[in-house]
């Protein structure tokens, strides 16, 4: 949806330029010259050479443009190196034309945008023609470099006096938040053997024998979607049937991200954590791959939670813990939406270990586990082991210092411990997961 604003611009200090500075030099100089020559036309040069480019730049602080911006993505949610169009509709709302004037569109680091770029004449308010229209469209593509929430805007416009002695710009209507989401890598299919947990044979049997609820037709009402439309009970009834709702759950798997910083603080604000980054493309490739799959995805965090999704979904009946949810048909976009804002955290939540627990006693078998561990020191870590034999398979991929510190005590109780390289792609770390798996089980 485009975001539109009609707000008065908001002007940046404006400055002189090379030339205005040049003219002030000159004025400057005349004046030193009238007072040591007593000239007094030398005097009227200076003061005119002197005050003119401040003249100028008070005519551009009072003579303002008076535009609206409408603006809009496409996409409005884009992965990590790809490129987005936006897509600008400017309006004259002013009663006069507009001067000559430069644009270029305000965004964060991380984006690339083209640089300042003539701004076409646009005619007075009013009712536009083909020869004087009042309304222009601008386009360009923004290149995305890091995940994150970038906001793009407000327009700026760049203007100079008639005589070039003065420059500002103008910051005109709002800005729009940019998506970007971490880039999925497809992962094989069919490499971890996932077949064997509770979840998935409990769907496979939910899908050859239909519960009660599916045979169950009833009269149609005003909403229901046209895909459930029984025709066999309408053609009995004579009267347009349903399907009941179904009454059926995916099968869960299980996912801990580590988001506990440890150590210093980056130099910079801006700074990014290599390691984590690594460790947010595998859990966006993972989580991804888990949802087609046709799993409900339950991502539980070392750090204070920071995914948006549904809270207790699925069998786990966890209503209101730290587990975020994701289930098909939006969950893939949900969870990517909260993987490009995630951050590290300096502290460790609670009970983590407690909403995992509680989920792995509730599903009753074994279901898929996945660690994803990187700079923190998971401190309940013995605790998080002993949890191997309610997970089936039970991989823990282990970045930075995690490689030091845990994969010994997990691969004690029968864990799949996969070192990850720095940038390492996900689908190479998953299939080294399926042959670790496979080895793992042969020695026991």
């Amino acid at each position: 949806m485009a975001a539109t604003a009609k707000s008065s611009p908001r002007l940046m200090r404006p400055r002189p330029t090379l030339r205005g500075w040049a003219t002030g030099i000159v004025g400057v100089v005349a004046l030193a010259g009238a007072a040591w020559l007593g000239r007094v036309d030398l005097l009227l040069i200076g003061l005119f050479a002197t005050l003119l480019p401040l003249a100028c730049m008070i005519a551009l602080v009072i003579d303002r443009p008076w535009l609206s911006v409408s603006r809009s993505f496409a996409p409005e949610i884009v992965a990590t190196g790809q490129d987005a169009q936006a897509t600008l509709i400017v309006r004259n709302e002013a009663s006069r034309a507009t001067a000559a004037t430069t644009w270029r569109d305000a965004v964060h680091t991380g984006l690339t945008a083209p640089q300042s770029q003539p701004l076409p004449w646009l005619a007075e308010h009013g009712p536009a023609t083909r020869m004087r229209p009042d309304t222009t469209t601008l386009r360009y593509r923004i290149g995305t470099q890091y995940r994150g929430v970038y906001d793009v805007g407000p327009l700026l416009l760049g203007r100079a006096d008639p005589f070039g002695l003065a420059y500002t710009e103008y910051a005109v209507g709002t800005s729009k938040p940019l998506l970007v989401t971490p880039r999925v890598e497809p992962l094989s299919r069919g490499e971890l053997d996932m077949a064997t947990s509770d979840g998935l044979e409990q769907e496979l049997l939910r899908h050859s024998i239909p519960s009660a609820d599916e045979l169950i037709a009833r009269e149609y009402r005003t909403g229901d979607p046209l895909r459930r439309v029984h025709w066999r009970a309408t053609a009995r009834h004579d009267k347009l049937m349903v399907r009941q709702e179904e009454q059926r759950s995916n099968p869960n798997a299980w996912i801990l991200f580590d988001t506990v910083r440890v150590g210093h603080r980056p130099a910079h604000q801006h700074a990014r954590n290599p390691v984590f980054e690594d460790a947010v493309r595998l859990i966006a490739s993972i989580g991804t791959h888990l949802l087609d799959e046709g799993f409900l995805v339950n991502i539980v965090e070392t750090g204070p939670r920071q995914f948006t999704g549904r809270s207790g979904a699925g069998r786990t009946g966890a209503v209101g813990s730290a587990a975020a949810s994701f289930d098909l048909p939006a969950g893939d976009q949900l969870l990517l939406s909260s993987l490009a804002s995630v951050r590290q955290s300096d502290r460790e939540t609670a009970n983590y270990l407690g909403t995992i627990s509680d989920g792995l006693r509730r599903g009753g078998q074994a279901v898929p586990m996945f660690l994803v561990l990187a700079d923190g020191d998971v401190s309940d870590l013995p605790a998080l082991a002993a949890m191997r034999h309610q997970c089936e398979p039970a991989v823990a991929f282990l970045l930075g210092s995690a490689r030091q510190f845990a994969a010994e005590r997990l691969g004690e109780e029968g864990w799949t411990c996969v070192a990850v390289d720095d940038g390492a792609h996900p689908a190479d770390l998953w299939r080294e997961a399926a042959r670790r798996n496979v080895a793992v089980k042969r020695h026991g």
